[in-house]
């Protein structure tokens, strides 16, 4: 190049605005590529240096040709297959080792850079065309170098690819070494991959096959863990050698018990929590928190029974933290792909002349993870973008939820929290109730209603690389944190002109807290939502189809699906949800709550407790079964004056309209009390009841749970069935205590009966009251008539 052409050139360069960093990792990536060619060009001299020198042996005698390759051999001169297998290595990794040094191996002059430079605009063309020749066949080496964020955080999740002939055989279930180690990150483990048609065919037979274990699993106790038991598969011939290669998920396994420490450190990087993530984890985790987060981070459903006021924070910041994980690997697949397929793009407008004439790339295969550059296909989301779902009862749950997440995601400063002021004015404050310091409240009731105790609210936040945005559209958000009601209200009823339910097609991440008031708001509402999720959305507004997975496109989203339950106790309803909308192809696992003596040993009052059987063998009989019972055995004893006072308790609000319409019918003197009563109705209902004009007092329990009403005056208690909350049995007969009787009754207090009518279907809720031992006795029993004092509890 001359000297007028240099300085045109200098000028031209002058007016340019300076380069951007992706143009910057271009010119890199063709420096390395540069210096690949010069180390196989070195390695063609080589070749033909040693055939030379062989040819040259050939007319010497054995002697001298034996002494020379000995003297060749001292010397430690590398063979041409040592030089190929070096050059071979070096392919993919020249990307992570080019820098300016580069300059020094490359084969060309000053002229051919400033050439190449001035060819700036066919770049970016020449980097997926280029083609890399050797022993072993064509290479295409297409990697970009690590993607840096706003912020200066770095991903690695770069691409790397081998050559046909070196790339492993796929097999069905990928747990060859090899595999291995390309990569052991869960979520990459859970989501990649689609089922095999054996384990396909278990999860999703009716009822599923899968095998139970029981193991001891650290602070959770004794744990059942539910694996699907896949059969070998089926020899089919005729296939070709194509389809053989297919790469399915793989099958589930135990989950792993984490190690104990004496330092208490976590290696987060092998847990494969993010590094943004990780920095910001300032608590220790206790063992609990590590065993909860071995099964989450494993991909397994959870079941946990054991949930309480004291641990309530704990699990909260652990299964924060797994769904902040979940979304923050899932955003950067995506935009790292995003930025991918903008690349393959715009190359494949024009292709370089240069390549024009060459031979036909050929791509190797994928390892675990990855995907083609050519042709570029990545499948890396669903139907709609939210991810995880996160189900509580009260705003005040949210504000907690949000405040762990955005501890996590931006430490202790609000400048990546977006909308963060609006969010604590909506979401915090104080409880609407009024908690009295005469005659106080339970303390259980007022951690429960603590805070913002609104039901009725939907909250989307939206991740990327540097913000956290609060209030997103729903269509725009990663997560989604909502009430039972305001899904309900979200979802519609059938019939409804109405109704959206597309933002839940791709949940992938199911967190249900305080299961247990979500019941007493009504369950009807999480059955409603457990419905509607995965259905086939009827928009595609907002679907890119060319990314969403294959088994979304299949319907096996449920499969793929998590779920984390946290309660505070069994129910049938609770297993029922669990046994009925829990499928995860990874597994479940089932923590096992064992009571020994139950909540009846918190009974003070000394008063006689009789348990009575009622026979019935059939689940949808045995309501009908109960108040049949209730009719002819337990109400004529009821209604005798001896029986005056006497509340009856009824966990069902189905059962309390049941029984008040018999009243009705009845004329009976009765009075009522449930959680639509208004405020003066209740007033006057205790009063009548305490001073003796009313014989009955019906008390729901939801009323019970909503309010806590003191009632005073009860001298005989009937509880139609077992309470739900455990804890309200000893609530309700300590009730009967000597300050809160009408010293103007004329009952005395040795007159006093407790009376339970309970079922075999009612063993969950029998358990929390006497035990395990007790309950199962108690329903296997000859005799249908249990008594209990006191002295006995």
């Amino acid at each position: 190049m001359s000297k007028d052409m240099k300085k045109k050139l200098k000028k031209e360069r002058a007016g340019r605005p300076p380069p951007t960093k992706y143009q910057r990792s271009i010119k890199h990536i063709e420096r390395a590529q540069e210096a690949i060619q010069a180390q196989k060009r070195q390695i063609e001299a080589e070749r033909k240096y040693r055939q030379q020198a062989n040819t040259s042996t050939d007319v010497k005698s054995i002697a001298s040709s034996d002494s020379e390759v000995d003297e060749i051999d001292m010397l430690g001169a590398p063979s041409f297959e040592d030089l190929a297998l070096e050059f071979n290595n070096q392919i993919g990794q020249a990307v992570d080792s080019a820098d300016d040094t580069d300059e020094e191996a490359e084969d060309s002059s000053e002229n051919g850079m400033e050439d190449e430079e001035m060819e700036a605009e066919t770049s970016v063309q020449r980097l997926n065309y280029q083609i890399e020749e050797s022993d072993s066949g064509l290479i295409l080496d297409n990697r970009f170098e690590t993607m840096e964020s706003e912020n200066g955080e770095t991903e690695d999740e770069q691409s790397q690819y081998e050559t046909e002939d070196e790339q492993p055989p796929f097999e069905s279930d990928p747990s060859s070494e090899d595999d291995e180690a390309a990569t052991n990150d869960p979520y990459t483990l859970h989501t990649a991959y689609n089922l095999s048609p054996a384990v396909m065919e278990a999860i999703a037979a009716n009822p599923a096959r899968t095998e139970t274990s029981t193991m001891s699993f650290g602070s959770l106790g004794n744990v059942y863990v539910e694996l699907p038991i896949s059969l070998p598969a089926r020899s089919i011939q005729g296939l070709k050698n194509i389809i053989a290669k297919e790469r399915y998920a793989k099958p589930a396994t135990l989950p792993t018990i984490p190690k104990a420490t004496d330092d208490d450190t976590i290696d987060w990087s092998n847990l494969h929590v993010k590094e943004r993530i990780a920095r910001h984890i300032t608590d220790k985790l206790d063992g609990l928190q590590r065993d909860t987060f071995a099964i989450l981070n494993g991909y397994q459903d959870l079941y946990y029974p054991n949930r309480n006021f004291e641990n309530a924070d704990r699990l909260r910041y652990v299964y924060c933290l797994h769904a902040l994980n979940h979304v923050l690997k899932a955003v950067s697949k995506i935009q790292h792909h995003t930025i991918k397929l903008t690349a393959n793009k715009t190359t494949g407008k024009r292709k370089p002349t240069e390549d024009r004439f060459r031979r036909p790339t050929r791509v190797s295969k994928p390892k675990l993870g990855e995907e083609s550059v050519v042709g570029l296909e990545c499948r890396d989301q669903g139907f709609v973008r939210p991810k995880v779902l996160i189900v509580v009862p009260f705003r005040e749950s949210v504000l907690q939820c949000v405040t762990v997440l955005k501890r996590l995601f931006a430490g202790e400063e609000e400048k990546g929290v977006l909308n963060w002021k609006r969010f604590t004015e909506e979401y915090g404050g104080g409880s609407s109730l009024h908690f009295p310091r005469k005659n106080p409240k339970p303390a259980d009731y007022e951690r429960t209603f603590a805070g913002n105790i609104d039901d009725n609210f939907r909250l989307g936040i939206a991740f990327n690389r540097s913000t956290m945005k609060l209030y997103a559209k729903y269509y725009s958000s990663d997560v989604i944190i909502a009430s039972p009601l305001g899904l309900r209200m979200a979802i519609g009823a059938k019939g409804e002109k109405h109704r959206d339910y597309d933002f839940l097609a791709n949940i992938e991440l199911l967190i249900i807290d305080q299961a247990e008031v979500c019941y007493a708001q009504n369950w009807d509402h999480v059955l409603h939502l457990m419905e509607h999720l995965h259905h086939q959305p009827k928009s595609t507004e907002y679907t890119e189809f060319s990314r969403v997975r294959e088994w979304c496109l299949t319907g096996w989203s449920k499969f793929y699906r998590q779920t984390v339950f946290l309660t505070a106790f069994e129910l049938p309803e609770f297993r029922l949800l669990y046994n009925k909308h829990c499928h995860n192809y990874h597994g479940k696992v089932r923590s096992n709550k064992r009571i020994t003596t139950g909540t009846m040993k918190h009974v003070v009052v000394r008063v006689p407790q009789n348990f009575q059987r009622i026979e019935t063998t059939n689940l949808d009989s045995h309501d009908t079964a109960r108040f049949s019972h209730f009719v002819n055995v337990v109400l004529p004893q009821a209604r005798t004056v001896a029986m005056a006072r006497c509340l009856i308790y009824v966990p069902s609000y189905f059962d309390f309209v049941r029984l008040r319409n018999h009243f009705k019918k009845e004329e009976l003197s009765f009075t009522q009390i449930c959680e639509y009563t208004p405020d003066a109705k209740i007033a006057r209902a205790r009063d009548m009841f305490f001073h003796g004009s009313k014989h009955f007092l019906l008390y729901s329990e939801r009323a019970h749970f909503f309010r806590r009403h003191r009632i005073r005056g009860i001298r005989h208690l009937i509880l139609y069935a077992p309470p739900v909350f455990p804890h309200f049995y000893p609530e309700l007969v300590n009730l009967m205590i000597k300050e809160n009787q009408n010293p103007h009754d004329g009952v005395d207090d040795e007159s006093m009966t407790v009376t339970v009518l309970y079922t075999a279907f009612d063993a969950y809720q029998l358990a929390e009251m006497v035990g395990h031992s007790r309950a199962k006795s108690m329903i296997k029993a000859p005799s249908s008539v249990c008594r209990f004092t006191t002295d006995q509890n």
